[in-house]
């Protein structure tokens, strides 16, 4: 199975488990600092372990600055873990997921995700 994180939206995580026959999405509401806890309780939902992931997808390039570096960040971290592919989309191309995974598999394991952002960190106050 291969894994698609999808931070693009304000206090959601889009999770999708796939292959090339089936695709199973779920969204968690919540703040995205619990993308690993969603990621693991959608993992144990399917009755799957962190082993069964052959590859990971990250959309970038849409979503705030912080849920993008975050879910890049964990994607590259597991990738190296677990010695496994690594991909990053445009939001556009999620819907049709199953239809990049040669793309992925292609990808060098140990090349790992640069992420787009959106727009500029927002991280000070203004004065």
């Amino acid at each position: 199975m291969f894994l698609l994180i999808n931070p693009s939206q304000k206090d959601e995580i889009h999770l999708f488990l796939f292959d090339e026959e089936k695709r199973v999405d779920k969204t968690f509401s919540g703040p995205n600092r619990e993308l690993l806890f969603c990621i693991d309780k959608f993992l144990r939902e399917q009755k799957l372990t962190k082993e069964d992931v052959a590859g990971i997808m990250v959309v970038v390039g849409a979503g705030s600055f912080t849920s993008t570096r975050i879910a890049t960040v964990a994607a590259n971290a597991f990738a190296y873990a677990h010695q496994i592919s690594v991909l990053a989309i445009a939001k556009e191309q999620a819907d049709g997921v199953q239809a990049l995974i040669p793309e992925l598999l292609k990808q060098p394991v140990g090349q790992y995700l640069s992420a787009t952002y959106s727009g500029e960190a927002n991280i000070t106050v203004s004065r």
